[in-house]
């Protein structure tokens, strides 16, 4: 199983990783410049010949707790996550993504924050 997160034109995709619950425990960092969009986290089981989508989750980048601007290490300002229930479907709006719907039995922990420019 692996995860894609996808923002604006960028995506990044975890490591696969074998289990019934599995863990990542990876850092993605993407520079924004539309907080009208969201955030989408996809999470495929990978197969022999293609991977199979197990879920989605589109999170507003409204919606994401913003970092205090202080020198303190990204590292050291990480939160307990949220628990997302995975979709399977989303939901379009003049060509984009605004959500999901359907939702599935599986659930993903996320913990996202934003950094701003110092």
């Amino acid at each position: 199983t692996y995860v894609t997160l996808k923002v604006q034109n960028v995506k990044s995709t975890t490591v696969a990783v074998r289990g019934d619950q599995p863990c990542w425990e990876q850092d993605f960092m993407f520079e924004i410049s539309r907080l009208d969009l969201g955030l989408i986290v996809e999470v495929w089981n990978k197969g022999l010949i293609w991977d199979t989508l197990v879920g989605t989750v589109w999170i507003a980048l409204k919606a994401i707790h913003q970092l205090e601007t202080s020198p303190v290490a990204y590292d050291s300002q990480e939160g307990p996550g949220e628990w997302s229930t995975l979709e399977a479907e989303v939901v379009m709006k003049h060509d984009e993504i605004c959500g999901t719907k359907n939702p599935t039995p599986h659930k993903i922990l996320l913990d996202t924050r934003f950094e701003l420019p110092f």
